[in-house]
């Protein structure tokens, strides 16, 4: 009885070996460093990245990384001297804002179209934050720039004129003898798209800002001539040409061959002289994708500050 007890009692225990050696490996891989990672996951930062404007200064965002942002902006003091940002930083999803501690200010002066040089380094390592808002516009706060007069600076994406661009599609249509599309293009769903279909035709016409008008005209593939009048009195006018290439990606057109013209008149609307002030004058149109513009110009600068011009209707009125 006793050999039979303890055979049962060594089966029992043998059993419950083999038991607990079945479940005590897991089904699973549970050694983290295997799982493989989703390299599909896409920086935030992307739903954001492209151009944003503010009077004279832009800005543009990239995504950099998992998490991180480039900017550079420039604001334009004249039409050859400003200032231009660098920085990266990181984005808080929770707050919606980039921060930074890295940016690098610069004075700088251009020597050509997107070539410039820098006269001097105003600070580094500043630090502030970008705001990305609901409205898709951004909000720029920095620690080192807060008493500047433009602080905090609300950025927008440019956005096109759709009644402009349907306008100028009729016209091309009623050339062709090819029925119009008067349906106006959808708005633009990110600055990238804006990016993408911007053409002098959507900014060319007449604009106005108090007694000065501009006039931009569409001369082919991308070349623009502009004529400036401004009447500073009754009795004198002065009159301005130039011409140059329309830039897509940052909405400019950049002349270095302004001429100015100043003329005089007597009472019954006769001239009395009209003569050349300057050759080759040095500037930029600066359009804001919101039916305004702005010029600047080298010799003008002082009178020019402040002056946004207003895009007339088609007819003028």
């Amino acid at each position: 009885m006793k050999k039979t007890i303890t055979i049962l009692l060594a089966l029992v225990l043998c059993l419950s070996l083999f038991a607990a050696c079945g479940t005590s490996k897991p089904t699973g891989n549970t050694d983290d460093s295997a799982v493989p990672v989703d390299d599909s996951t896409q920086n935030p930062v992307m739903n954001y990245v492209g151009d944003y404007m503010n009077d004279r200064c832009s800005m543009t965002l990239q995504a950099d990384g998992a998490l991180g942002a480039k900017v550079t902006a420039y604001w334009g003091d004249t039409a050859k001297d400003g200032f231009q940002w660098e920085l990266t930083g990181t984005f808080d999803e929770a707050n919606m804002r980039i921060n930074y501690t890295d940016a690098v200010k610069k004075s700088v002066t251009y020597t050509d179209v997107d070539v410039f040089q820098v006269n001097d380094i105003l600070f580094e390592n500043g630090k502030g934050y970008i705001q990305i808002n609901t409205d898709g516009t951004l909000t720029w706060f920095d620690e080192q720039d807060e008493n500047m007069s433009f602080e905090p600076l609300e950025f927008k994406a440019p956005e096109l004129d759709t009644n402009t661009t349907a306008a100028a599609d009729a016209t091309d249509a009623t050339a062709t003898g090819e029925a119009a599309d008067t349906t106006a293009a959808p708005a633009s769903t990110s600055a990238a798209d804006a990016q993408e279909t911007r053409k002098l035709a959507d900014f060319a016409g007449t604009y106005q800002s108090d007694r000065c008008s501009i006039v931009v005209k569409d001369a082919g593939n991308g070349n623009a001539t502009i004529e400036v009048s401004w009447g500073s009195s009754a009795t004198e006018t002065a009159e301005w040409t130039m011409s140059g290439a329309f830039d897509g990606d940052t909405m400019r057109i950049n002349y270095s061959d302004g001429v100015k013209k100043v003329t005089t008149y007597a009472e019954d609307g006769s001239i009395v002289e009209s003569k050349t002030a300057y050759e080759n004058g040095v500037g930029r149109i600066q359009f804001y994708g919101d039916g305004t513009m702005a010029w600047q110009d080298e010799q003008e600068a002082d009178q020019l500050i402040g002056m946004v011009f207003d895009k007339l209707p088609a007819d003028g009125q």
